[in-house]
């Protein structure tokens, strides 16, 4: 990248294909250094993507092997239960309610002998169609007196009509409050109708053992058996109780009610919001299914601490490339701006040279030009003073049309040498104070004949335009110029706007705006090339015809406007129009005063003066109201005592115009002192001696420290 760098930073110092190639070159650079980012960022997320579907995929996997032991498990435990049921069922055979309560007895010691081997069932008993137990491990004899006939569970075993194996719900044991897993089994005598049940309740807490060597080495994953009906019949860890109902927007509740043997699900397992992988499956033919389920923080561990090591080990990389790209980016941009600055300073240099040869034309034109108007000048004077004595010396001649001809002749002659020698401020002006509006409305007769009668003249003056200092003749004389060459242009059709208004910030020679005043003289004529317009102000320069103008107009308007101590600036285009604004010197009456370096600041403060026996206002009190002061006379020392009392805390400081060895000066100040202690008291012996600066600044002074006690100066 270096040596293509090199090679085309070598190429920008030819005219030709440089920006070009500068620019290819940027676009290049900014292209590395979004790649440099853009590709690591890019294959960490393709990385992140893959290694999250492979943990994803893996935890799936994991979850489903899981779920199948469970239900593997589950299954044993209920067909082992069956066969618990069915062996009852064969010692029963098909015997009536009358019989099997004959037979309690022996029936009870045989189901307990069955029960030996199964710790985990609590229960075998057999129930008679009309809900009244017949047999039961739990109790003999069995209390005849209850009935469970108007038992949900009961009546729910007897409306299937099934006699297979069925399981229904929990019930708590009232003996030791565990909750028990239910199975029926229904008995049909060969009579038809339905004989009662077997019912075998065993505790669900039997799962947690074989739950708990499922999940162990991962505290983060769990087992549940849950009925058709979203109840949780077992648990490990048991972090639900056994007999809690899934909640009503709970994915697995919805996939078991579309009846659905397995799955797996990512989201809202148990809970909306639940982040959380399971899968789960149904436990044989029977309405339970076991759910196997892992967080997904524990899934996805691995696979976050995947991503951070490559994220970690590409981070460094990425910045090495990027870093790399910059530096390449800012040497070439410095690079560019330093050969952008020698071409600007090359191309600056040649226009400065152009303008030296320009000015050094001029100035040579100038010479010559001014000398041969002297010359001329002179033989026009011999020409003007001889037409003026043959006038006098031959009767006759001064109203001859030959000698009024010569008289005209010279006229012009004298006209063409004065526009000359304005040009090359060879001629003295004589500034006065012009109001704009006013020379303006005493020349709009002369301008609008100038202008001719297809031509509208237009005239508007700022009402904040200012007075101007300048020649008024040669100001008409302008002015005149411009709207003729105006008129030329346009060819007899269209309009002229003069314009007058305060010079804007900026414009001017020097920029400052308050010292200038602009007069532009706009039409809508046929404009000038950028060729013409370089040449505009050159003397005998004219686009008109042979014979149709001397080329001077506008010179004379260059040469008045710098003559007057401002400027001039002309903007056109092509088939819109041109524009010469004048910035012409302000009246020294009307620029705001300057401070001079050093001058105390305004002090805005309200100030007493003190002068006896006077009713002249005293110089004291212009002065310090042209530094901002506010000031309040008094003509006695009681005057003044009385308007400090009345106005106590107004006045920031007391100025005394008298001698200050007069007892009644000291006898007032003392009071002052008695009245109001922080005002401090400033003594002026003769206030046409005083410097206004010192006097400012001594106030400043004591104002500003007229806090702590007041004082005698």
């Amino acid at each position: 990248m270096k040596g293509r760098i090199d090679a085309l930073l070598s190429r920008l110092a030819r005219p030709q294909g440089a920006a070009g190639d500068a620019e290819r070159l940027l676009v290049w650079l900014r292209l590395a250094i979004g790649l440099a980012v853009l590709l690591p960022v890019l294959f960490v997320a393709a990385f992140a993507w893959h290694s999250f579907d492979e943990a994803t995929a893996e935890a799936q996997r994991t979850l489903e092997g899981t779920a199948r032991a469970a239900e593997e498990h589950a299954v044993r435990v209920m067909d082992r239960n069956d066969v618990v049921m069915q062996q009852m069922v064969r010692v029963l055979k098909d015997d009536d309610d009358a019989s099997i309560r004959a037979r309690e007895p022996q029936l009870h010691e045989l189901a307990r002998a069955i029960l030996v081997r199964f710790p985990d069932i609590r229960s075998l008993s057999v129930w008679s169609g009309e809900g009244k137990p017949l047999v039961s491990t739990l109790f003999f004899p069995v209390p005849h007196g209850v009935s469970r006939v108007d038992w949900d569970y009961f009546r729910w075993g007897h409306r299937s009509g099934e006699a297979g194996l069925l399981t229904r719900g929990l019930l708590i044991d009232e003996a030791s409050g565990e909750r028990l897993f239910r199975m029926t089994r229904l008995r049909r005598p060969a009579r038809g109708r339905a004989g009662g049940e077997i019912e075998l309740l065993f505790s669900p807490s039997e799962f947690n053992e074989p739950y708990r060597r499922l999940t162990e080495g991962d505290g983060a994953g769990s087992v549940a058996m849950v009925n058709s009906e979203g109840v949780i019949v077992a648990n490990w860890p048991p972090t639900s109780p056994v007999g809690t109902r899934l909640h009503a927007g709970s994915r697995l509740l919805q996939r078991i009610g579309a009846g659905e043997p397995r799955g797996v699900l990512t989201q809202d397992v148990f809970l909306p919001g639940d982040r959380r992988f399971a899968a789960f499956r149904k436990v044989g033919d029977h309405p339970l299914f076991i759910a196997t389920v892992q967080d997904a923080a524990a899934v996805l561990a691995g696979w976050q601490r995947q991503v951070l090591v490559l994220g970690i080990i590409v981070l460094p990389v990425t910045i090495a490339l990027v870093l790399a790209s910059w530096l390449a980016l800012r040497r070439t941009l410095r690079e560019i701006e330093a050969r952008q600055r020698l071409s600007e300073e090359s191309r600056q240099r040649l226009v400065a040279e152009e303008s030296l040869r320009h000015a050094q034309r001029l100035d040579a034109l100038g010479q010559l030009a001014g000398g041969l108007a002297h010359d001329f000048n002179n033989l026009l004077a011999i020409v003007s003073s001889s037409a003026e004595l043959l006038g006098k010396v031959l009767p006759g001649a001064a109203a001859r049309p030959e000698l009024a001809s010569i008289r005209r002749a010279a006229q012009r002659g004298a006209k063409l040498t004065r526009r000359l020698l304005a040009f090359f401020r060879r001629q003295a002006l004589h500034p006065e104070r012009v109001v704009v509006g006013s020379a303006l409305d005493d020349m709009l007769d002369v301008l609008r004949t100038t202008a001719g009668t297809g031509i509208a003249l237009n005239i508007d003056v700022h009402v904040d335009t200012p007075p101007i200092e300048v020649d008024a003749a040669e100001l008409e004389i302008a002015l005149i110029n411009l709207v003729a060459n105006a008129r030329d242009a346009m060819r007899g059709a269209g309009r002229i706007d003069i314009q007058a208004r305060r010079a804007r910030p900026g414009e001017g020679p020097d920029g400052r705006a308050a010292r200038y005043a602009a007069i532009s003289v706009s039409d809508s004529g046929e404009g000038m090339s950028a060729e013409t317009l370089n040449h505009a102000f050159e003397p005998f320069f004219t686009t008109k015809p042979v014979g149709s103008g001397t080329g001077l107009g506008l010179s004379q308007v260059f040469g008045f406007c710098e003559q007057s101590a401002g400027s001039v600036k002309v903007t056109s285009e092509l088939h819109v129009g041109t524009t010469v604004c004048m910035f012409l010197p302000v009246s020294a009456e009307e620029l705001p005063a300057e401070v001079p370096a050093g001058a105390p600041a305004p002090l805005s403060a309200r100030v007493l003066l003190v002068q006896r026996g006077s009713d002249d206002p005293s110089p004291l009190t212009d002065i310090l109201r042209k530094h901002g002061c506010a000031v309040a006379s008094a003509d006695s020392v009681r005057e003044a005592e009385r308007l400090v009392v009345a106005e106590k805390g107004s006045f920031d400081a007391v100025l005394v115009c008298a001698p200050a060895g007069e007892p009644e000066v000291a006898a007032l100040v003392s009071r002052l002192h008695r009245r109001e202690p922080g005002l401090p008291v400033v003594l002026v012996g003769s206030p046409s001696g005083v410097a206004p600066a010192e006097l400012i600044g001594i106030l400043s002074k004591v104002i500003s420290a007229h806090r702590p006690a007041g004082r005698l100066h």
